[in-house]
């Protein structure tokens, strides 16, 4: 697997190395293998003077002890991520910053899990269409390189610059479209290991919200777009013809690509608990 292309975060007390998701061929070795994550640990010389501190690393411990809870399904998981760093923000604005606190929060959080606790929370969240419809306009500004026969690559391109152009009321009817076909796929019930790889991929070689993140809204806003626009391109996809394997694979792969080349930002002048409550509202 070396002539793969890798990814590298470079700190001076940690260095993290996986593949490159963007790469379609790296993307089916992680998503479709259940024991893709498994940790190597070694030693290694420092290549960077950027520390990783206590706080943070915590921090992307705790979010990855979510992930991979067995008791929550993905959306949960990132629900209870997102709860994870609003407690955070919190004592952080309070000028607390000892890592116990967080280990304190993520053994509440799984307790809550267990009981079935945050499921029901999560259930009783309340939907807001306007940012679903929003962040699905969004993705008609999308140019995505699959590797697709020309008349379905031209069909998917179609599609997408479709949502940035249609009426309001057209786009609600859109969002309704997608949803049900989404619905209809069964790939990640049968194999819900992919879309957990994929949780798991992102929060740890981002070392999420990230190593120096001043605004843990603005890093769940932007988690949660991920997945959104990820199931979104996956019912397109599904309109087409039935969802497989190589397809979850070439889509992920293109996205993430994509979003490496168009980092996200919140609007300016968002606070960070509107952003994570935009985050949630899209799961």
């Amino acid at each position: 697997g070396q002539a793969w292309p890798h990814v590298s975060v470079k700190l001076r007390n940690q260095q993290r190395e996986t593949l490159d998701i963007g790469c379609e061929t790296a993307a089916k070795e992680m998503l479709f293998n259940p024991e893709a994550f498994v940790l190597h640990t070694a030693q290694a010389e420092p290549q960077s003077d950027e520390v990783l501190s206590a706080w943070s690393e915590t921090l992307n411990q705790q979010c990855i002890n979510l992930a991979v809870h067995s008791a929550l399904t993905l959306e949960v998981s990132l629900y209870a991520i997102g709860v994870l760093l609003s407690k955070a923000h919190q004592h952080l604005d309070n000028g607390e910053n000892d890592p116990a606190l967080l280990v304190s929060m993520g053994e509440q959080l799984a307790a809550l899990a267990e009981q079935g606790v945050l499921a029901q929370q999560f259930a009783l969240l309340p939907p807001i269409m306007e940012n679903r419809i929003a962040a699905l306009k969004e993705m008609g500004t999308m140019r995505l390189t699959l590797n697709l026969p020309m008349v379905e690559k031209m069909g998917m391109s179609l599609k997408l610059s479709e949502l940035s152009i249609i009426q309001p009321a057209r786009l609600v009817e859109r969002q309704e479209e997608l949803n049900a076909a989404w619905s209809t796929i069964t790939l990640f019930d049968e194999q819900p290991h992919i879309l957990r790889n994929m949780l798991i991929y992102k929060i740890y070689s981002d070392v999420f919200p990230g190593v120096n993140c001043n605004n843990y809204g603005e890093a769940l806003l932007g988690l949660a777009r991920q997945f959104f626009q990820l199931k979104m391109l996956c019912a397109l996809r599904a309109e087409q013809k039935r969802l497989t394997l190589d397809d979850v694979a070439l889509l992920v792969s293109a996205l993430c690509d994509w979003q490496q080349q168009n980092l996200f930002t919140a609007e300016a002048g968002n606070t960070a608990d509107y952003s994570l409550l935009c985050g949630l509202s899209l799961l």
